[in-house]
């Protein structure tokens, strides 16, 4: 019996020094497929950046949307690749912290980058005359050293927003345990959405605003091109498949909800009047819901709660918009008086 019983101690301790010695691999495994997440966040680019000078013309809407739809498309693809290991969340939670400081720390980057001009041999004068509007003024620097410097700052903050809504937004839906917590989620985040679009934060092209970076720095907002997702709709995005993991909801099914409601709200975004750009979230949660509903148990007392708890955000954020509006007004617009014909 004592033999037993040491047996099954060494045994134990064997076990518990293996474990001890597979942590480094785990976390290195963490790592690599945050690289690769990131090199496919890199690929993304490159392959759009040369089509944009033709994108810029696009007049179809289902091309008008592509970029901000492979955008969403491949933050849904990382975030199947980096929760499939299931990373512990201290992990999640540093990782976010520090994508989210890159961003930032690339802000003044990405401004110095506005000051720089295009190559003239790599893009059209239609081209250039759209990107001048946003990503810079007139009558500087072309050299191309300054322009791939310039490149590559982009990149890097491109990769660092959708690395910081991916692993924050994982660390947020890993305590989403129950379908009460996952309902509000879906509420609360198109109520976010519609602030969001109501009280107009500044686009992507825009990088002399700190709220610039509640909008992903790319696909920039030129010529015909749908507007860029928003920080928080990656956010959401991931905490929702993360959320649904938990909660077994068939992946599958949920992902293609998304993908296919937030397809239909970057539809309704799109000029012409009538444009509806509060939908994208609003949508894509219905999607969410049509994907999950044969698994999700909700009833109609907690459906009311969601509803409350969307609404006390809704007013609150308003009211926080409506103070600073008031203690901060805009300056008034100076009127031209009108010209007429034959007049001096």
């Amino acid at each position: 019996m004592n033999s037993e019983a040491a047996r099954n101690q060494d045994v134990f301790e064997a076990a518990a020094i293996d474990a001890e010695s597979q942590r480094p691999l785990r976390f290195s495994e963490f790592i690599a497929r945050v690289v690769i997440g990131a090199s496919l966040a890199a690929l993304l680019y490159a392959l759009w950046s040369s089509r944009l000078d033709s994108a810029v013309s696009w007049t179809g809407k289902e091309l008008r949307v592509l970029p901000r739809m492979s955008l969403f498309v491949l933050t849904a693809l990382m975030a199947l690749i980096i929760q499939g290991q299931r990373p512990r969340e201290i992990w999640l939670l540093g990782g976010g912290f520090l994508a989210l400081a890159a961003a930032v720390l690339l802000l003044p980057l990405a401004q110095v980058w506005d000051v720089y001009a295009l190559p003239g041999e790599q893009f059209s004068t239609a081209f250039k005359a759209a990107a001048e509007q946003t990503w810079r003024p007139v009558g500087v620097s072309t050299r191309p050293d300054a322009f791939f410097a310039g490149a590559a700052v982009q990149v890097m903050r491109f990769e660092a927003s959708i690395l910081a809504a991916l692993l924050l937004g994982t660390w947020l839906g890993r305590d989403i345990r129950n379908h009460l917590h996952f309902f509000t989620l879906l509420s609360l985040a198109a109520v976010g959405d519609i602030w969001m679009s109501l009280f107009a934060v500044p686009e992507s092209g825009d990088s002399t605003q700190l709220l610039s970076l509640l909008r992903m720095p790319w696909p920039p907002q030129i010529g015909q091109l749908s507007l860029s997702p928003a920080f928080t709709d990656l956010l959401i995005l991931t905490a929702v498949i993360e959320a649904g993991r938990t909660l077994r909801f068939h992946m599958l099914s949920l992902v293609l909800g998304a993908v296919a409601g937030y397809c239909a709200g970057s539809f309704l975004a799109l000029e012409p009047w009538p444009a509806w750009p509060m939908l994208s979230m609003l949508m894509m949660g219905s999607g969410v819901l049509v994907g999950c509903w044969p698994d999700l148990k909700c009833t109609a007392s907690d459906t009311i709660r969601a509803l409350l708890i969307s609404s006390l955000l809704m007013l609150t954020l308003i009211g926080f918009t409506l103070l600073h509006r008031k203690l901060n007004p805009p300056s008034p617009q100076k009127v031209e008086p009108g010209r007429y014909y034959n007049a001096i």
